[in-house]
């Protein structure tokens, strides 16, 4: 039977400016059987996609955003080099226009900034970044031949932004950061669920990186699909696994939902890996953005990543441009 696998992953959950945000991945593997493990969509792919970013047969490398997010001080290749060929090449299967600008990859991926003017006010950026669109061209055209060629077919790309605004105020409300990664966990199993009514025929199952370093699910899946019943599978540092049974049948074709949370999810499942790189180029373009925005009222100022020790050096850098308004707009509460 067929086998549709969910990927969610996080980038963006300690820094102090910059918004949270969380990828999703989801692909269909055609030739599956129930009670077989997880397809290894790296080795069904391997005709065109790898682990690694320096690939002698130019392969398109999927893993970890940390592993191939380059350094800001990189003179020879942009900083985003690696994590751009890897999105766009996927994003091109399911691109109606040319990505040509973050904006169109934002409507792409449903990734809603937040209306600061730091990141609606600042011109679209030009993609791609790195190297040149015929390039990216071809990258796409591995990916596409090897999906293909494996009987993969890729079903959504996404993004949930949770900008300043909205982590403050869940942080307020529940005083835990990590429930500000629950409230989008909560919009992609929405998603999941509509891909699961949407591929009938097929099995779903869902994995996770750890979301805010938490053991225990259970309490959490139980308040995100209330009348479900949730049964632990196993539960601990190493993984922890459910079974979700809805409570009336038509709600889930397959029957069961299987949604699993494990740290480092993104060097043992593809899909995670992809998702790791979308929430982190969405972020890394947000900051672009705020970036640009404030260099025009003070050019002279050092970009941030708005990760705490240097965030805390730009904001006073940026003093004299910024009001309390701003700060107080900007900064995320610990």
């Amino acid at each position: 039977m067929p086998l549709v696998v969910v990927g969610i992953d996080e980038a963006g959950l300690g820094p102090l400016l910059g918004p949270l945000c969380v990828g999703l991945s989801a692909f269909r593997v055609e030739e599956w059987a129930e009670g077989e493990p997880r397809p290894d969509l790296w080795k069904l792919l391997s005709r065109g996609v790898c682990k690694e970013p320096r690939d002698a047969a130019g392969r398109v490398a999927v893993a970890d955003s940390k592993a191939l997010k380059l350094a800001n001080s990189s003179a020879k290749r942009h900083p985003l080099t690696h994590l751009e060929r890897g999105v766009l090449a996927f994003a091109a299967r399911l691109a109606e226009v040319a990505l040509d600008s973050d904006e169109i990859l934002y409507e792409l991926l449903h990734a809603e900034l937040d209306g600061q003017p730091w990141y609606q006010e600042a011109n679209p950026v030009g993609l791609p970044l790195s190297a040149n669109a015929s390039l990216h061209a071809i990258a796409a055209n591995l990916v596409s031949g090897a999906m293909e060629d494996a009987g993969v077919s890729l079903l959504a790309m996404r993004c949930r932004v949770v900008a300043e605004r909205e982590f403050n105020a869940i942080i307020d409300r529940t005083g835990n950061k990590a429930d500000v990664s629950i409230a989008a966990l909560a919009d992609h199993l929405t998603l999941a669920l509509t891909l699961a009514q949407e591929n009938p025929d097929a099995a779903i199952r869902i994995v996770c990186d750890k979301l805010g370093g938490r053991d225990s699910y259970a309490p959490v899946l139980q308040q995100l699909l209330p009348g479900w019943h949730c049964r632990i599978v196993e539960q601990g540092a190493k993984r922890s696994r459910y079974d979700l049974t809805p409570p009336r049948p038509e709600l889930l074709p397959s029957g069961v939902l299987r949604i699993s949370f494990q740290p480092e999810a993104e060097d043992a499942h593809l899909p995670v890996a992809l998702a790791s790189m979308i929430a982190k180029i969405v972020r890394e373009m947000a900051m672009h953005r705020f970036n640009l925005f404030w260099q025009g009222k003070m050019p002279e100022l050092k970009p941030t990543a708005g990760y705490r020790l240097d965030a805390r050096r730009w904001l006073g850098d940026a003093g004299k441009v910024l009001t309390r308004q701003d700060r107080e707009a900007m900064i995320r509460k610990a």
